[in-house]
């Protein structure tokens, strides 16, 4: 076996993963998002917690949100079953990837499993810029390279997209751990 260890940062304490609970217009579109960084996932966490808390208080509820970060073992191993799309860093094709599935509620892909880098909280800005079409038309090479030079492509932490069935059954639940 040669695992890796992952990590999902969330507000909700769930058993089982549920696809149709993932949210569209995400990066890599609808799945389970994982990160081999602990600490990522603890930051996407707490800030989950702070939005729904936030929502909570204005709604004139107590906010209750809880933050949580479980970890799972995926036998690396089994990528070589998966249809697997990789993006090694963030170029053109990562760019034209996560416009598509940011733009479409639907999947845009038939992907098990896509690995790359996340157009993060610190990249909303610059990502919403370039959807808005204020570096040019999204599907030229130069509003592309603009966007791409704004982003910082080196401070883009990598994340996991387990958008099957197929591929969230071979993930192995560890532990789930409350964040305070």
């Amino acid at each position: 076996m040669n695992d890796i260890t992952l990590y999902h940062g969330t507000i909700y304490n769930f058993d089982a993963i549920d696809l149709n609970h993932g949210k569209p217009y995400k990066d890599f579109g609808k799945g389970f998002y994982l990160s081999r960084t602990e600490s990522k996932a603890e930051r996407m966490a707490t800030r989950n917690r702070k939005f729904e808390n936030d929502l909570l208080i204005e709604s004139g509820s107590k906010p209750t949100a809880k933050a949580w970060v479980c970890t799972y073992k995926f036998d690396a191993d089994n990528l070589s079953k998966m249809n697997l799309k990789e993006f090694a860093e963030p170029g053109e094709e990562w760019v034209r990837f996560i416009v598509k599935n940011r733009s479409n509620r639907n999947p845009q892909h038939n992907y098990d499993i896509v690995v790359g880098p996340t157009a993060n909280d610190d990249t909303n800005v610059v990502v919403q810029a370039f959807m808005n079409r204020l570096y040019g038309d999204p599907s030229s090479d130069a509003a592309i390279q603009t966007f791409l030079q704004n982003i910082l492509p080196d401070r883009l932490p990598p994340q996991m997209c387990f958008g099957t069935q197929k591929a969230v059954s071979l993930l192995r639940f560890i532990e789930r751990r409350e964040i305070r």
